[in-house]
């Protein structure tokens, strides 16, 4: 038996393997060091065009803004921990200040 999925379903795993994408290809440029190491920034490049392809298929079936909220605000803190956590990158509090005000915009833009 197939279980078929719901556009929304669909939508949001087109959005989350865009997050996915678009942390990795970022990591991944900066592990090439200003394309010093073109294997990582070329992968980098193309996980991050996989990004904007991934983007657009759950814009189908979702609003635009939500989705860019959503892929934006949830990009921009995990990349901030992975930042953190793998390039031994530090957050300042303001930097956490405004990380929160972000992710409190794309709740506040997917609740009205």
């Amino acid at each position: 038996m197939t279980i078929a999925l719901m556009p929304q379903t669909l939508a949001i795993a087109w959005l989350a393997l865009a997050v996915v994408l678009e942390v990795a290809g970022s990591s991944l440029l900066k592990l090439s060091d200003g394309m010093r190491h073109r294997l990582a920034g070329l992968l980098g490049i193309v996980m991050v065009i996989g990004a904007f392809a991934a983007l657009a298929q759950a814009i189908r079936g979702m609003d635009l803004s939500v989705a860019y909220a959503v892929w934006g605000g949830a990009g921009l803190v995990i990349t901030a921990i992975v930042g953190a956590l793998a390039f031994g990158q530090r957050i300042r509090p303001t930097g956490w200040a405004g990380i929160a005000l972000v992710l409190a915009g794309v709740v506040a833009l997917k609740l009205l």
